[in-house]
């Protein structure tokens, strides 16, 4: 009996995950739609600052090594897409702890603005602006993300 009622509680968490997951996907998706704004940043994952820190090359306390407008529709719904992906690839909860971010996304849409801090070592999200204030995603859409930052002949962060 204790084995069922595991087996449950087990299910019932991963259709939670599942569930979760499909709807930050389609709420990335989403975001794609009419954006007005969207910035793709490359960063250095190395050099954190304190909040303390103020100063225009910093997003989110990490230096920015370069950044581009995404004017190209079909570029951010890449980028999106990949993202959103990555977010329904992911099937385990086990991440790294270094939280080593080289990747950024700045989307003001309708009026608000939300940025995401991407690391793809360790598979976190860190969302501002958005329903979840983070997430995990799979390694998959790094290579969609570097094809972009080179494209735009933004630097690439060292590994």
């Amino acid at each position: 009996m204790r084995i069922i009622v595991a087996s449950l509680l087990l299910l019932a968490v991963s259709v939670t995950a599942s569930s979760d997951q499909e709807e930050i996907a389609a709420a990335l998706e989403k975001l794609g739609e009419a954006p007005s704004k969207f910035v793709l940043y490359s960063l250095e994952p190395i050099k954190f600052h304190s909040q303390s820190v103020r100063a225009a090359k910093l997003f989110h306390h990490f230096d920015i090594l370069g950044h581009t407008e995404i004017t190209d529709r079909s570029e951010q719904r890449a980028l999106l897409r990949a993202l959103a992906g990555g977010v329904r690839e992911k099937k385990d909860h086990i991440v790294a702890m270094c939280f080593n971010p080289r990747h950024a996304l700045h989307i003001e849409q309708s009026g608000r603005s939300i940025d995401l801090v991407i690391c793809f070592e360790c598979l976190q999200v860190q969302a501002y602006g958005f329903p979840q204030e983070g997430f995990l995603t799979s390694a998959s859409p790094q290579a969609t993300f570097d094809t972009s930052l080179r494209q735009h002949h933004l630097p690439l962060a060292s590994r």
